[in-house]
């Protein structure tokens, strides 16, 4: 037998071709792993994204139902478990009609029918029965309906609608009770527009009936002579969009009514852009006839005052000037008889003569008194040199009784006024000087006449303690009353500054004629 020979040869080399599929093979592997990686990734991402959806699903305040092709519950989230008052597990597959309200369960079922034939969204409110209770809601419902035209699923977003319906019925509870109110009320109550159109008023006014207002004009029921009042009123309020009030005068026949007219701020009308604004419109008929009568009340009181304190001026100048005249020449001549018998007493006499001297010392003193006692109830000065003197005499008397520091500034020569206004105005200051012994605890007092402008101004000024302004508003004080009114009654301004601590200051502003 042949024995057949083997011959070893060596290993052959990869051609280059073999070398490229290599290559080729090892980069699609490559491309493979990082697609798979990626693909790893995409699928983690897709995981959490549907974690996350399905967190915000269950956690939306909406409820979501979706409902398969017998209406029966295949998907919720927990707010529509919630509403629906089941576990959410124990809902899957239930019907979903069951929950439906009686009244409106063939709605319910039509809609259904509708969503299918017609797949877009469809919303209907209805409601619910959850555990013997009707719960109201609103459902937007769309249907997925497969390519052969069957419905496949229903979504539904269900929103309970219990808060919003109590809200509803409380509006409407406001809105009657309003418009109870704006029919019951007293006062005129119109909505008008810029142009003074009348879009409502609540009641038949001025012989009109409400339609017939409605759609005219505020100014044909106004006088001619106050529309340009009314008018400037009205484009005030569209102007500044605050409030606004006036008065208006109406006749009807022989009588004469007043009203006021009260706008509100101009706001946009329910539904429209149109501003408007809320007229209340009130008679003042009998509040202005009694402002009349109590006017009138006032100035006859102050006109019986005024006569009051010029009898009591005139009572005063005649017992000044009969103490003076009459009990004063009498006393004088008691005090020369006193002085001739005191003459005529000699010899052993001395206690008869020393008892004489006392008693003429003692008349001298009853005729300074009397003196006094006249210059106070009448100062002659003031008819004999006028008010200016008049102060600087009562200044100097103020200061020799009390040792108050006392100073008359005056260039009110050239100031005429009346006589009663001379006599009132000195009163004024001599009770200002007072108040200023009795309660200021001054050390120094100022008081400044000065002449101009057809007026004269008056100045007391002292450094004591200071009034609060609860004391100077006190109607109590008779005599800052007192003070004031007489000023009023002659046309001036009186008015206090002061403060606690720093003195008090009373300015008094009198009409004057100047030379």
């Amino acid at each position: 037998m042949k024995q057949i020979r083997r011959t070893h040869l060596p290993p052959s080399r990869p051609s280059s071709r073999a070398r490229n599929l290599v290559h080729q093979i090892d980069a699609l592997q490559e491309v493979y792993r990082k697609q798979n990686v990626k693909l790893a990734q995409a699928q983690v991402d897709a995981q959490e994204l549907l974690l996350e959806d399905r967190r915000l699903y269950d956690l939306a305040p909406i409820g979501f139902v979706t409902l398969d092709r017998q209406a029966r519950i295949r998907e919720l989230n927990d707010k529509a478990a919630r509403l629906l008052a089941f576990p959410a597990s124990w809902l899957i597959s239930r019907p979903f009609l069951v929950f439906i309200a009686k009244h409106d369960f063939q709605r319910f079922l039509e809609c259904l029918v509708e969503s299918a034939r017609h797949p877009e969204q469809k919303i209907v409110e209805l409601d619910l029965v959850v555990r013997n209770r009707i719960v109201p809601v609103q459902i937007s419902l769309m249907t997925i309906v497969a390519a052969t035209g069957e419905a496949i699923v229903h979504q539904m977003a269900v929103i309970d609608l219990t808060e919003v319906k109590k809200t509803e019925s409380q509006l409407e509870e406001s809105l009657a009770h309003w418009y109870s109110l704006v029919q019951n009320a007293p006062d005129i109550i119109m909505t008008l527009e810029r142009s003074g159109k009348i879009v409502f008023v609540n009641m038949p006014v001025w012989g009109h009936s409400v339609n017939a207002l409605i759609g005219t004009h505020i100014f044909n029921y106004v006088p001619e002579m106050e529309r340009p009042k009314l008018r400037q009123c009205l484009d005030q309020v569209f102007k500044s969009d605050t409030r606004n009030e006036c008065e208006i005068i109406r006749r009807e026949g022989d009588r004469q009514l007043w009203f006021t007219f009260n706008f509100g701020p101009a706001k946009p009308a329910a539904g429209v852009n149109i501003l408007t604004s809320t007229l209340v419109i009130r008679e003042i008929s009998d509040q202005k006839r009694s402002e009349q009568a109590l006017r009138a009340s006032g100035e006859q009181l102050r006109d019986f005052a005024a006569r009051v304190d010029i009898v009591r001026e005139e009572e005063r100048s005649r017992i000044a000037r009969e103490l003076h005249d009459e009990l004063g020449q009498a006393l004088t001549i008691l005090k020369l008889d006193l002085s001739w018998v005191h003459g005529k007493l000699g010899g052993p006499g001395a206690s008869l003569r020393k008892k004489m001297k006392d008693i003429i010392a003692h008349v001298d003193d009853t005729i300074e008194r009397l003196r006094t006692i006249s210059s106070e109830l009448r100062p002659s000065i003031l008819d004999d040199l006028g008010l200016g003197a008049a102060i600087e005499w009562q200044a100097s008397q103020i200061q020799k009784r009390t040792g108050i520091r006392t100073r008359v500034v005056s260039n009110a020569d050239s100031a005429k006024l009346p006589k009663e206004a001379v006599t009132a105005t000195f009163r004024v200051v001599q009770e200002a000087l007072t108040n200023v012994i009795r309660h200021a605890e001054a050390t120094s007092v100022r008081v400044t006449l000065k002449s101009g402008n057809h007026a004269l101004r008056i100045s007391v000024e002292d450094n004591g303690k200071g009034m609060t302004q609860e004391q100077m508003n006190n109607r109590k004080s008779l005599g800052i009353v007192g003070m004031k009114e007489r000023i009023s009654r002659l046309g001036g301004q009186f008015n206090i500054v002061s403060e606690p601590g720093k003195g008090t200051r009373l300015d008094i502003i009198i009409p004057a004629h100047n030379d």
